[in-house]
């Protein structure tokens, strides 16, 4: 059995640092800080095989996913990094330096086998895994930057947008200022949003209730999305299905922006307890609450996208449609894995 003792003080660590990047709202930070841990796992974990290490990892993945059941970067990250190992494992016992991935399997029904495995050298595994997840958190640094390179190709001079906690997003941020660097007219930008405007970004400010007489205006709909699920719903933040119903009455395109690490592997078998609920008193104040003594205040903090009213998503390699979206699973997660939570 693998001990993972060696690590408890880094387990300690991070659900800390988490829970200050959850009040954040950062989900490229946990999902960084998610991969960090699970290299340390690797580099500092006592095992003597393949299986042991694949166990640590999940027995410190399922520690970690209990703490934070809802940030489901974390469980992706995860499961990113098992993937890891299992292809590099693969590669040291087949000598091929190659990974035959499981869901080509069937095109490769009339190949000849290669049933020459041999023992794995774990030091040179730990020095592959460490290598190829160093590439992965490489990788999510450089997701923002691919997103808004592709602005110019899905937005025109002409566009009235519609975005939706613009000042909460870095990606949707980076994305208009490349849009703005393309097209020498910028296009006319609507936010439904609280927060404090964007310095660098001319927009204007829309209340939630007018969404629906301003979407006859409007010909995109750019959001960003918490979580995909894999038959191509998602999930976002609270106003965003009420955005999303209003441009589907009017036929007007709605695009998210979803790095690959926010791609959830399975479905959400409880949607209602699956989306996390925020403090009441964003919604009634504690001063206000007297007024209301028998009134139960719920403050969701997320809403539920059914595929149906998405058009497009924009990943950090290219666009894709809704149903097309399951399609990108096997380049991210292994098929051993998938059967339950890490």
């Amino acid at each position: 059995m693998a001990d993972i003792n060696a690590v408890e003080k880094d387990f300690q660590q991070i659900v800390v640092d988490l829970h200050k990047m959850r009040n954040n709202k950062s989900s490229l930070k946990m999902a960084t800080a998610t991969g960090d841990l699970m290299r340390k796992v690797i580099v500092r974990g006592k095992y003597t095989n393949v299986s042991d290490l694949i166990t640590a990892m999940k027995t410190i993945g399922q520690n970690l996913s209990e703490q934070f059941p809802n940030e489901y970067v974390v469980r992706n990250m995860i499961m990113g990094t098992i993937k890891i190992v299992r292809e590099e494992a693969e590669k040291l016992m087949t000598n091929s330096g190659e990974f035959a991935n499981p869901y080509d399997s069937l095109s490769k029904l009339w190949t000849s086998p290669n049933n020459q495995r041999s023992a794995i050298d774990l030091k040179k595994l730990k020095s592959a895994a460490i290598m190829s997840i160093n590439e992965f958190i490489d990788e999510l640094d450089s997701c923002r930057e691919s997103m808004a390179s592709q602005a110019a190709d899905h937005l025109i001079a002409c566009d009235v947008i519609l975005t939706h906690r613009l000042s909460c997003s870095p990606t949707l941020q980076a994305f208009f200022r490349s849009a703005k660097k393309a097209h020498r007219r910028m296009n006319r930008v609507l936010v439904v949003d609280d927060g404090p405007s964007v310095d660098d970004i001319a927009s204007e400010s829309v209340s939630a209730v007018d969404v629906m007489s301003i979407m006859r205006q409007t010909t995109r709909v750019v959001l960003s999305a918490v979580a995909v699920l894999p038959d191509g719903s998602c999930i976002a933040p609270t106003g965003s299905l009420t955005i999303c119903l209003a441009a589907k009455r009017h036929s007007v395109p709605v695009m998210f922006c979803a790095s690959f690490y926010k791609l959830c592997p399975a479905f959400l078998p409880d949607m209602e307890n699956a989306v996390s609920l925020g403090s009441p008193a964003a919604v009634l104040p504690f001063s206000e609450s007297q007024s209301y003594p028998t009134a139960e205040v719920i403050n969701p903090l997320f809403d539920f996208i059914p595929s149906h009213l998405v058009s497009l998503y924009i990943t950090h390699t290219s666009a894709v449609a809704p149903s097309h979206i399951y399609r990108l699973i096997g380049d991210y997660y292994h098929p051993d894995d998938l059967s339950r939570k890490p």
